[in-house]
């Protein structure tokens, strides 16, 4: 099987020829195009036998799927080696501005200031039109490279509905909303499933869009918020949204950290193919074998090597952690990190993903 055969079988449930291999930030393999050059030794090791994505824009953002026409960059500037940059939104209410920083080493993100800091600013946000974005189309395959129809799969990348409107103010200011005004937090989350089911129905219409990658719910997976909060925000918004990419031929990825036992079951509910990364105790509440357990062949589970194992260890201390990961079987499996090189990639950290690739290849 090429590696693009592969993860979509895995992605199915189908039989494979070995357990695929997910690199997390990795695209493909050009020096020139990695972020990270020294990652360059691992890429052209595992070239051949793992997969990448191509990614269609679906212009879906974490403001309220504020359409991008309403959005611009006011300013970008250095401050003390990280990227300061403002933003603003054109609404019929009034402008709102959003500061984020950025460390240009690790490509870290955070925020400064949100764009909603009260119900008025939430006013107007809301309040912006919900015209689709003048570019959005589906996937055009016009600069397709040679091996394309080898190793990559056709993606577009979205989040779970209540997460849009949670990532445009505090964490805090909208749990607090979660209690005080529920009914308006359950309004504002009809708004989005609506707007990026709009998006969706364009980027799909063609059915070239293999798999839809859905992240966001471990904002409110428990002890993060309630189960009643996530059984409401997650459960039928992102069941409409699988039910949705189904029907126009695709796969849907659930990306989630965090504490996901309670949780797994709901996410067979509604009809996720796959799900990752599952991570193991102490940063999860789950080992690998557990969740293949819950799951019993229903959904392919992603994981569960964690990246800090993958910068911070031994390399004995990784050989661990894979041979654990593939306890339980191989069948509806996919090995991959939690999460990707954040900073330059330390001899340490190369010797690792060389002892990762070692095991992954005796056992897969």
């Amino acid at each position: 099987m090429n590696p693009r055969q592969r993860i979509l079988a895995a992605f199915r449930g189908e039989p494979v020829d070995r357990v695929p291999l997910w690199l997390a930030g990795y695209r493909m393999p050009k020096v020139e195009e990695q972020e990270n050059p020294a990652a360059q030794e691992v890429i052209e090791r595992i070239n051949d036998r793992m997969h990448f994505e191509y990614q269609a824009n679906a212009y879906v953002n974490r403001w309220l799927v504020t359409p991008p026409q309403y959005i611009r960059e006011a300013s970008r500037e250095e401050q003390n080696g990280e990227e300061i940059i403002t933003t603003e939104f054109d609404t019929p209410k009034g402008k709102l501005t959003t500061i984020r920083g950025r460390n240009t080493t690790t490509s870290t993100q955070w925020a400064i200031k949100y764009p909603v800091e009260n119900l008025e600013d939430l006013e107007k946000l809301r309040s912006v039109p919900s015209d689709l974005p003048p570019d959005i189309r589906p996937p055009d395959f016009a600069d397709k490279r040679p091996d394309f129809n080898t190793k990559k799969i056709v993606t577009c990348h979205i989040s779970s509905p209540f997460v849009c409107v949670a990532a445009a103010m505090s964490y805090e200011y909208f749990l607090e909303l979660c209690i005080a005004e529920p009914a308006l937090v359950k309004e504002l989350t009809d708004i989005c499933l609506e707007r990026i089911l709009a998006r969706l129905d364009v980027v799909l219409s063609e059915k070239t869009i293999e798999c839809v990658w859905m992240g966001g719910s471990e904002w409110v997976t428990p002890p993060m918020a309630s189960p009643k909060i996530y059984e409401e925000l997650v459960q039928p918004y992102e069941k409409t949204i699988i039910d949705r990419c189904h029907q126009a031929g695709a796969l849907v990825h659930v990306h989630c950290h965090g504490n996901v036992r309670s949780t797994l079951e709901l996410v067979i509910e509604r009809g996720a193919d796959f799900f990752e990364p599952v991570e193991p105790p102490p940063d999860g509440d789950i080992t690998f074998v557990e969740a293949k357990e819950i799951t019993a062949g229903r959904m392919t589970l992603g994981g569960n090597i964690e990246s800090r194992v993958l910068e911070n260890e031994s390399t004995d201390r990784v050989e661990e952690a894979v041979r654990a990961a593939f306890e339980g079987g191989r069948e509806r499996m996919v090995l991959e990190p939690t999460a990707g090189p954040v900073g330059p990639m330390t001899p340490r950290i190369i010797e690792n993903y060389h002892r990762m690739i070692d095991i992954w290849e005796e056992l897969s």
